[in-house]
This record gives C-alpha cells, structure tokens and sequence, in this order.
C-alpha cells in the first residue's frame, strides 16, 4: 500500500513542530486546575451535544470531545478551543487518501479514503504533554479483509497540539500485523493510555479486537517501503478472548463470538483486562510488540472466561464469561471494566443496543465471580450501567445513561447519588475518566449536556 500522508499543520511553525505546551508534566502533585469542581459547556465554547468524552493529557490540557469536535483548554484559560475537519481530524468530510495498488490480493482500490462514519467520534484518551487520541466509527458491516470497501473507515487519530495552537494529526490505520489480508478494527471503543506502568502504552479496544500501540515509535513508511514494515514499529494488531455460539470452539472456528471492547483496565502487574459484547480474560503483558501478538495462546490469556462453557452451575465457578448466560455465546454486554484497589477487577454490564439485557455488575477475586445488582446492592436509579472507574479509596463510580451517578462502598454497603445539579451537567452520563496524575485524582464525566471535572468527591 503507497501511503498519503494524514498529516494537518495548520500553521506555520518555522522549523519542527513543537509539542507538550502546557503546564509541565505532572504526577501526584496538585492540580493546576484547583481544587473546586468545575461544569464545562456553551459557556465555555462547547458548541455541540452530547459529549462523548472528557480527558487530560500529561501537562493537564483538558479535552473534551463532542461526535463532531475536539476541544482543548490549557490550565489558565477560561476557554476552550474548537477543531474539526478543517483542524486535520479525519472526520466523514475530510478522509486520508490511500493507495492499494500494492496489495496482493484483494479489490487493490487506488485511490481509496479513510474517514469516522456516522456520527464521528467515539472516545478520546489523553497522552503525553499536549497530545490525546481520538477514536471515531467505522462501518463495520462487510467481510473485514482486503476486499471490504470500508476497510480503512474509522480508526483513530493522534493530536499533537503545537506551539502555533495548531493541530499535527497522524492517522492511525489499524491492520494485522502479520498480513494486508485483514482489516478487521475500525470502530474504537475505548482508549486506554498507560502513565505509570509501561509508559506512552496506548490500548485500543475496538469493534473486534484489541491493539497494543506505542505510539512515540510511530513513523509513516519511507519512500518504497511496504507499509506493514513500518506499521510493526509501533502496533501489534490484534488480540482477543473468543467464544462461539452455543457450542464449544475447535479448530474450525466456526460461530465465533467476540468484539465490542469496551472494558479495558490494567492491573498493578502490567497485564491488561478486556471485556466485550461477550465475553472477558487478561493479556499478559510483553517487553516487545511482536511477541505480544506472536506466542501461544496459554501464554497470552492468563485466563480467558467463557469457552468451554456448559451454562449455569449455580454459586461455582465453572468457566462462565463473567455471566452466568444461559450458553456460550450469548451476550453479556460488558460496557467497562476497573481493578479496584483491594485488586479484584469489577465488570459492568449495560445495553449497546436496546434489546440487550442488562445482566448487573460481576467481581473476580482470582477464583471465582460475586454477582451484585445496580440498584438493590449498589443503590442506581436503573440497571444499565453505563461505566464504571474504581477510586483510589475502595469506592466504585458506577454511571447511568439516565440517572447520573452513583458512588458506592462494595465493602460497607453505603452510597451516595449525584444527579443533574451543581457539580453534573446532565444525568444522561457518557463516559468516565479518572485522572491519577494528580492528587487528590480528578473524575472527569461526559454528558449529554456538557463536561464535569469533580475534585471533591462525595
């Protein structure tokens, strides 16, 4: 594949970009942004709704994203500044340009485009000083190889934030590791970017599998360089627990079931939780990108629930994934995954689309699942959990997409409710971030109807 750069510098910088303006790196100091709690919305520039994600990077430049804008506010500023398309982001009207002439199989398209599909962006995650990542939809649908038109839709940006407050935005075009056959990751689910045990170690849960990226490696492939050779750098593409409908798996992977990652949380080790539409495990962490993806799979799954899977058993343990679903196969929906402070990794399931069943929240103590109930244990206003952080202090923030917040003590039971009000915009909760670069940690919430920042807690 011969590749157009996906490349935005909107401005004249009079030699090499630079990048990381802000603050200054922080970790564990205060944060510059005060202590108060703070509501971010028109008043401050947010021009649109809902907003899908709220983060900071490692100079604590706040972002904020909408399905349709990225917008930052350096600490100091009382505003924050807009981007789109026309800022570099590779949003539906402004698609990088490939060439697939190169491939060996395949419709080999040249030129073919790459762009968010409707609605646009999906999640946002904060990287190192002045730089965050924004994930978009793909169109998903299709046979996911070298043949499928929409191959290089969604994926997701770098943003670099340079001295001229312009824009350097590189695109990262997902694909196997090992072949231009498959192209299976387009739709990001969640980021998940690692500060402090692996740095600059970016997880990209995706639609089908999850990517491992370290994007300070990342470079576009030279003059006659085939593509791959370059994508090997900075990507392992992909892994996945997996289970198959109703039946166990064998060799010939018949009626597989796995995708939609929307839970991914690192442990004090390093490994890596996933949870998807159906099914969860752990990926052991490597030194190397290519043996992350290249080894065995009893050495990339610590465990990995969910096949062989034979139903329900009761209060045992008996491979069930996460859920005790009526058979493999069957979706269990998870919307977010956390690793609590006692190191017990919590699991919360929710609706993606409107027949799902919501099946409650589920904790793994290295032996077995405990069940509890969103509203009767842990006090909702309803039973879809939207996400789910855990708190440096044993508490849990479970968010719904109609009914706000709710901060709940596993261990004594308490809880307190945060509704629409002084410190949360709206109670139609999107996403969840934790900021533990500074101290005390700040929670970051998207809603429908703006951004929260709460630094005192509940």
């Amino acid at each position: 594949m011969r590749w157009a750069p996906a490349i935005a510098l909107l401005a004249a910088c009079g030699g090499a970009p630079q990048f990381g303006l802000g603050s200054g790196s922080r970790f564990g100091g205060s944060s510059p942004w005060g202590s108060a709690n703070a509501k971010y919305g028109v008043v401050e520039g947010i021009l649109e709704q809902p907003v899908v994600s709220a983060t900071t990077d490692e100079a604590q430049n706040l972002w904020v994203a909408t399905h349709s804008a990225l917008y930052v506010m350096k600490p100091g500023e009382r505003a924050f500044r807009r981007f789109d398309a026309r800022g570099g982001l590779h949003l539906q009207s402004n698609p990088a340009q490939y060439c697939d002439a190169d491939i060996a199989g395949g419709d080999r398209r040249c030129p073919i485009y790459g762009a968010a599909a409707d609605p646009g962006i999906s999640e946002i995650e904060g990287g190192a000083a002045g730089e965050v990542f924004v994930g978009y939809f793909g169109h998903d649908d299709g046979i996911g190889d070298w043949g499928d038109p929409n191959r290089h839709s969604g994926k997701l940006d770098r943003v670099r934030l340079t001295s001229s407050g312009a824009l350097q935005v590189d695109r990262f075009d997902l694909v196997a590791s090992t072949t231009a056959q498959f192209w299976h990751n387009r739709t990001v689910q969640r980021l998940l970017y690692d500060h402090f045990l692996h740095p600059h170690e970016l997880y990209v849960g995706t639609n089908h599998g999850v990517d491992r990226i370290w994007p300070d490696k990342y470079r576009a492939p030279n003059k006659g360089e085939w593509f791959l050779a370059a994508t090997r750098d900075w990507m392992s593409d992909h892994l996945h627990p997996q289970v198959c409908y109703h039946h166990a798996c064998s060799a010939s992977e018949s009626d597989l079931r796995l995708g939609d990652w929307k839970g991914l949380a690192l442990s004090a080790d390093g490994n890596l939780w996933v949870g998807g539409r159906w099914t969860a495990g752990q990926i052991r962490w490597t030194q190397d990108l290519a043996g992350w993806l290249n080894r065995p799979g009893n050495q990339i799954y610590p465990i990995a629930f969910g096949d062989p899977y034979k139903g329900p058993c009761g209060p045992a343990f008996c491979n069930q994934p996460v859920f005790m679903v009526p058979a493999e196969g069957d979706v269990i929906s998870i919307q977010a995954a956390a690793v609590a402070a006692d190191g017990r990794v919590w699991f919360a399931s929710g609706r993606t689309t409107t027949y799902d069943a919501p099946r409650g929240l589920a904790v793994w103590d290295g032996k077995s699942f405990r069940y509890f109930d969103p509203m009767r244990d842990a006090g909702m206003a309803e039973n879809d959990v939207r996400d789910l952080v855990a708190l440096p202090d044993g508490r849990l923030v479970l968010a719904g997409p109609n009914s706000g917040l709710v901060f709940w003590n596993p261990q004594t039971g308490a809880r307190i409710s945060l509704r629409a009000g002084a410190d949360l915009p709206d109670d139609h909760v999107f996403r969840l971030k934790l900021d533990r670069m500074v101290d005390p940690p700040t929670l970051y919430v998207a809603t429908y109807g703006g951004a929260a920042a709460l630094r005192r807690m509940p």
